[in-house]
């Protein structure tokens, strides 16, 4: 197995573990904060789409993000550079709750868009460094640092999901 199969893989399984964090998730629980300041399970939702789509659209092909070429900033009613990185206590309880299907619309265009990319690589490909003030950063590095991120947030709803339901 190659290194794009792998991730292929790897982004098919976060998936799979996504859509079992969230099954039968009520509007309740998407917007419950286990505790002032702690981020609600609409926002990791938002956050990591929002994530995804910075790093493999503006920061690997530099491009503008699908988060503002799809409009979704605009149908969300939400700033187009936000994702989420730095928020305040007053930003996580101010942020709106997002119609859930429609998120999830956003969610699978920005899974896409990665997957065409990806797919577009070949392995010579991952070792490129698309931006000279990051150069720690190859897209290999990219992929790395999505997985983990994406991994740990749906750790994150299962968490916040079964602290809601014991509470």
């Amino acid at each position: 197995m190659n290194s794009i199969d792998f991730i292929r893989l790897a982004l098919l399984d976060e998936e799979k573990y996504f859509q079992e964090a969230i099954y039968d998730i009520s509007d309740a629980e998407l917007i419950w904060q286990p505790s002032d300041g702690a981020n609600n399970i609409n926002w990791i939702i938002w956050h990591m789409a929002r994530v995804e789509d910075m790093w493999f659209n503006f920061f690997c092909n530099q491009r503008l993000e699908l988060w503002e070429t799809s409009n979704w900033y605009t149908h969300f009613n939400l700033p187009t550079r936000d994702n989420g990185f730095g928020h305040t206590i007053d930003q996580i309880a101010a942020f709106p709750k997002l119609n859930l299907a429609d998120l999830l619309k956003y969610r699978e265009e920005v899974r896409t868009s990665t997957v065409i990319y990806l797919m577009s690589l070949n392995e010579e490909g991952l070792n490129i460094v698309p931006r000279e003030q990051r150069p720690e950063m190859a897209i290999s590095d990219v992929f790395v640092r999505i997985l983990n991120e994406l991994f740990q947030h749906v750790g994150h709803i299962n968490y916040i999901r079964g602290l809601f339901a014991s509470k």
